[in-house]
């Protein structure tokens, strides 16, 4: 299953123009199994989208983003009561915090905090080892070679999950970037298993380049 595993909505996430309307529509429209639903030290958008979203037959991935000085993650639960206690910026995730239904994915590590303000440095990596078990190498507001690359070697030296996530603050972002998990998924705990298992593939959406028309007349 493809699933998007970084979106954004507003009003818990006051930097996304993607209103609950524009969520539900887009996921009907283009036929979601499941979607992740990840933003800012809030889950009060999941409270309120998951009953339309499963009525359409839509599956809500539960998980939430911090911002730290080591960087940004989202940290994936069924545990809505454990994910209420995480904020928008706070202190990096240490191994012994995280419960053991909990999965931990860095993301956009090479772009570093965004509503923190740190940067990446080299070695930064080892204050979180034994924290993350997955890292997010497409995120389809950092594409560029050198995030992605820097994004690539991180997972490498920390030997764990690669992901991809489209970041999504418009309707439009949604899907640009995902991560294709093994079948079954049927509730959070599934992808939290396969994000701890490493069984994730990272793609990105390529879109073709317009082709020129030649007219005869």
């Amino acid at each position: 299953m493809n699933v998007d595993l970084h979106t954004h909505t507003y009003p818990a996430s006051g930097c996304s123009r993607i209103s609950h309307r524009d969520y539900i529509g887009w996921c009907v429209d283009n036929a979601v199994a499941a979607v992740a639903l990840t933003n800012h030290g809030d889950i009060s958008d999941n409270l309120s989208l998951r009953p339309a979203l499963a009525a359409e037959g839509v599956l809500l991935i539960d998980g939430v983003e911090i911002s730290t000085l080591f960087g940004d993650f989202v940290v994936f639960s069924p545990d809505l009561d454990y994910l209420g206690t995480l904020r928008d910026v706070q202190e990096a995730p240490r191994p012994e915090a995280i419960p053991r239904d909990a999965a931990v994915v860095w993301v956009h590590p090479a772009a570093g905090g965004g509503r923190s303000g740190s940067a990446y440095y080299p070695g930064i990596e080892s204050m979180v080892a034994g924290a993350v078990h997955a890292v997010e190498v497409f995120n389809g507001s950092w594409l560029d070679r050198q995030c992605v690359a820097g994004a690539e070697e991180i997972a490498a030296s920390l030997g764990v999950a690669r992901t991809g996530g489209s970041d999504a603050h418009r309707p439009e972002q949604l899907m640009t970037c995902y991560t294709e998990l093994p079948d079954p998924i049927t509730s959070t705990a599934d992808v939290v298993s396969a994000l701890r298992r490493g069984l994730t593939i990272p793609h990105r959406r390529r879109v073709a380049a317009p082709r020129r028309r030649f007219r005869l007349f």
